[in-house]
């Protein structure tokens, strides 16, 4: 596993000489394929656990194929193909998943459902920036650009 700091997220370059002439070649770039709730906080906060991988097309776990994803307690990836874990800690809500009673993770790798979105139940209104949602298999750029726009930053 590679950790990564917030602040320096950038592919790694590897320069290989070919032919007397260099060649640089970035690293596979990771993909989010699990969040998981690590709690809430005693001060109002969650605090997730952003899992990525860097092999996207594999990515699985013990009985994701159950459908609903809430018939499975403790719903987790399979070790082998986590990569980097990053935590978020806001004061954001999210659903997830493997609580929902009515779709599966296979659904999420399918691209019918996100793996995790704003809950919205305790708003007055509807978000003015939008709904902070996470689909399967993005970038750790672009799961990083939707955290800024609510303000929330990585913590590792």
């Amino acid at each position: 596993m590679r950790a990564i700091s917030p602040c320096f997220v950038m592919p790694l370059k590897e320069e290989k000489i070919i032919s007397n002439k260099p060649l640089i070649v970035m690293e596979e770039e990771v993909k989010l394929g699990f969040i998981r709730l690590i709690g809430e906080e005693t001060d109002g906060y969650y605090r997730y656990e952003f899992i990525f991988t860097n092999n996207i097309d594999e990515f699985w776990g013990e009985n994701f194929e159950y459908k609903p994803a809430c018939l499975v307690n403790g719903l987790q990836p399979n070790e082998e193909y986590v990569y980097e874990i990053h935590i978020v800690k806001m004061k954001i809500k999210l659903d997830l998943i493997q609580n929902n009673c009515c779709f599966g993770f296979q659904d999420c790798t399918d691209g019918i459902i996100a793996l995790a979105w704003e809950n919205t139940d305790s708003y007055s209104e509807y978000p003015e920036d939008g709904r902070l949602f996470f689909r399967f298999g993005e970038t750790l750029d672009e799961v990083e650009r939707k955290l800024a726009i609510k303000n929330v930053l990585m913590l590792n």
